[in-house]
């Protein structure tokens, strides 16, 4: 189908070659940039496959082919898709239903295949991590036919010059029990998801009530996930806030006004007239003054979590757009391996000569703290607890950037001013506390001041204390009320997660991986078990339905007890504590109990979650029933006449009758008011037009209120 490679290599048939096995594309084409001693030759033996023929400083011939991400999955032999529990499963070439991408994958495989023959030895030069070693230990055990024991592996965290030179200078043996795990992970992932979704989809074809096919899917890092944002939307919904009282004073010292509050929080309304009484111009008396300062350390180096959790926070980029703007990053060789969980920076990596790079490539925006930094004699970071073994934190290496889009821009800029914070000196703040008496009542002002920058200076603008500065008091001075007010606030439930948060729950909770983590909560949210609502996440009903339905009858699945014991297992392979066998093993034991439940519960499960499902895929919950108090209100698209309508989501389980038409044109949005009738209100949005509030009952007397004479013109302008 191609040249042979004695035609590849134009005529030198009795040379040697070696076989060198990257990840990506852009991988392969900057290691034989930095390995080829003349101008590299670009070959490309089926379409869209490039590979590189390169010679070495030595002499030594090379062919650089590339993977594209993981070129195998796991496949069960079973085929029957209403069968389970399935166990027999194989490795196969990755399926896309995309053609082309298909077509990419196989013709990738079979040129691998065909160089393979020939070669003299075999490099594998993935990413150093699990899933990297094990992309890499599926091409040379199927593709290359059992090469992974005598290949080489080449470790780099960085694709500069001086690391990968350094790396293939110094190869070293392949490391079998890393890839055991890997494979570990898959095994244990694959089997425990297409087990659990099988059995999910029978209980609900049982039932025999919905003749189409839903793609219901649970894992065992997804149903723990689902599980916080569940019971985290429970605790909020079952949150009684009681009403409270804050009183704030403007009090006034020499022409200079500050503000204090009181010092207690009042939770009956009878006492609020009492002390505003007694406090309205009054004067009060500084009873005592606190103050004391107080160090702030450098940020520790960033790992994958903390870029992604800091990048969320600063510019609200998702932490899946993160992870794929810092390997962009990596490629281009302007960062080190970002999927790590370090927060520590060896000297090997030579601090100053990255400072020195930045300085000579980087335009004058970090000359001040540069200069400052290179007078130092020695220069030592702020290190953080975490480690990796495979990788340092993430740092830049100063190598001189390309064209970059907007955001890779803010990313590269956080990861630099990151880095040279860390050798920044402490920051010094100095608080400041005073207790003013007026009448009895106690009274609290506290200010700040920043006494020494240190590293805030080179991480802004990312990092800002906001200064209060106070007048300067003694105590049993004098102080006039100016004004004082109460302000009625209620006590509020624990915040709704965001994807930074959520991130950092499934880090403290041990479920999923630096890696996967990002993109389990993209899954999420894809298969609409949840949605993000002005940042924040909220499960949606069918994701309430799965978490509650797994809960009543298979409570393992939404727990993280089983993921953490089969994450401990894989830890254990790595470590040459367990084989890949003995976590076979107790992968089977640990699913024998949950699919046992599911499977006696075959009609329960079925009937309580194609009530939900029998809503469609499309529904918008927009408020409370007004009549049965029990359903939500949900907004659904008939298969038949294609019309939107708001329906309680207990019709098909009490027979509740509440439905109402909506507005067929214009985007939808729940607006989290109810109207004066009890019925919810929804915001119609046009575009180029107003926003438009209005009732969803037709009978509502606001609307005739309002002369609406038809559904299209129900509103008010908001």
């Amino acid at each position: 189908m191609f040249l042979s490679l004695q035609e590849e290599f134009q005529g030198a048939s009795a040379e040697q070659y070696k076989l060198v096995i990257c990840e990506k594309p852009l991988a392969a084409k900057r290691i034989s940039e930095v390995l080829g001693t003349r101008k590299l030759i670009k070959k490309e033996p089926l379409p869209g496959v490039v590979i590189f023929e390169i010679v070495s400083k030595s002499d030594q011939r090379f062919i650089v082919c590339s993977a594209l991400g993981h070129l195998y999955n796991l496949f069960p032999l079973e085929k029957n898709r209403k069968k389970y529990p399935i166990y027999d499963v194989k490795w196969s070439p990755r399926h896309s239903i995309i053609a082309r991408e298909r077509r990419r994958i196989l013709q990738t495989l079979m040129v691998i295949s065909n160089i393979s023959k020939g070669a003299s030895e075999f490099i594998h030069a993935c990413d150093y991590d699990l899933e990297g070693e094990l992309i890499g230990y599926n091409i040379l055990q199927y593709a290359c036919k059992n090469k992974y024991k005598v290949s080489k592996r080449a470790k780099f965290s960085s694709l500069t010059d001086t690391e990968l030179n350094r790396s293939f200078d110094n190869l070293q043996s392949t490391n079998i029990r890393i890839a055991d795990a890997g494979i570990a992970r898959h095994l244990i992932d694959f089997i425990f998801g297409i087990n659990l979704s099988r059995a999910l989809v029978n209980c609900v074809n049982v039932s025999n009530q919905i003749n189409q096919f839903h793609n219901l899917t649970i894992g065992r890092v997804q149903g723990p996930t689902l599980g916080f944002i569940v019971n985290k939307e429970v605790n909020i919904r079952n949150h009684i806030p009681d009403p409270l009282w804050y009183i704030t004073g403007k009090f006034e010292k020499s022409g200079s006004f500050f503000k204090a509050n009181l010092e207690k929080v009042i939770h009956k309304f009878s006492d609020i007239e009492k002390i505003l009484s007694e406090c309205k111009n009054e004067t009060g008396i500084i009873k005592q003054i606190v103050q004391y300062e107080k160090e702030i350390n450098p940020p520790t180096p960033f790992n994958i979590t903390n870029l992604q959790k800091e990048a969320y926070r600063i510019f609200k980029i998702t932490p899946l757009t993160t992870l794929s703007i810092a390997e962009s990053l990596y490629l281009a060789a302007l960062i080190s391996y970002p999927r790590t969980s370090s927060q520590k920076l060896p000297p090997s990596i030579g601090y100053k000569q990255i400072i020195k790079q930045l300085s000579l490539n980087y335009d004058k925006k970090y000359e001040n703290v540069i200069n400052d930094l290179l007078k130092r004699k020695y220069l030592v970071p702020y290190q953080g607890k975490e480690e990796d073994p495979a990788h340092p934190a993430i740092y830049p290496t100063g190598v001189k950037k390309k064209k970059l889009n907007v955001f890779q821009q803010k990313i590269l800029d956080l990861i630099i001013r990151r880095f040279l914070s860390t050798f920044g000196n402490n920051a010094i703040t100095k608080y400041t506390e005073v207790i003013i008496d007026v009448n009895g009542h106690d009274f609290i002002s506290k200010g700040n001041t920043i006494v020494k920058n240190g590293w805030i200076s080179i991480y802004k603008p990312y990092f800002i204390i906001n200064e209060s500065i106070l007048p300067e008091f003694s105590r049993g001075e004098f102080v006039k009320v100016d004004k004082i007010a109460a302000t009625q606030d209620f006590t509020k439930p624990t915040p709704r997660y965001n994807q930074a948060s959520l991130l950092d729950k499934m880090d403290i909770e041990g479920i999923g991986t630096k890696s996967t983590r990002a993109e389990i909560i993209n899954l999420l949210i894809k298969r609409k078990y949840m949605t993000q609502d002005k940042n924040v996440i909220v499960p949606t009903e069918l994701g309430f339905t799965i978490v509650n339905t797994m809960k009543n009858y298979v409570s393992e699945i939404v727990s993280t007890k089983l993921t953490k014991l089969l994450e401990s297992r894989i830890e254990k392979i790595e470590e040459g504590d367990l084989n890949l066998n003995d976590v076979r093993d107790y992968l089977k034991k640990s699913l024998e109990g949950p699919l046992n439940k599911i499977k006696k519960n075959e009609c329960a499960i079925g009937d309580e979650l194609k009530n939900i499902l029998s809503l469609g895929e499309d529904r918008i919950a927009i408020g409370k029933c007004p009549k049965c108090l029990d359903g939500k209100m949900i907004m659904i698209k008939s298969s038949k006449s294609n019309r939107r309508y708001v329906v309680c989501s207990q019709y098909r389980v009490t027979g509740c009758n509440a439905i109402a038409s909506v507005p067929q044109t214009g985007f939808i949005k729940k607006s989290n008011n109810v109207c004066s009738c009890g019925w919810p209100t929804i915001i119609i949005m046009y575009p180029r037009r107003k926003l438009w509030r209005i009732c969803v009952n037709r009978t509502c007397p606001q609307n005739k209120y309002n002369k609406i004479n038809s559904h299209h013109d129900l509103n008010t302008s908001i």
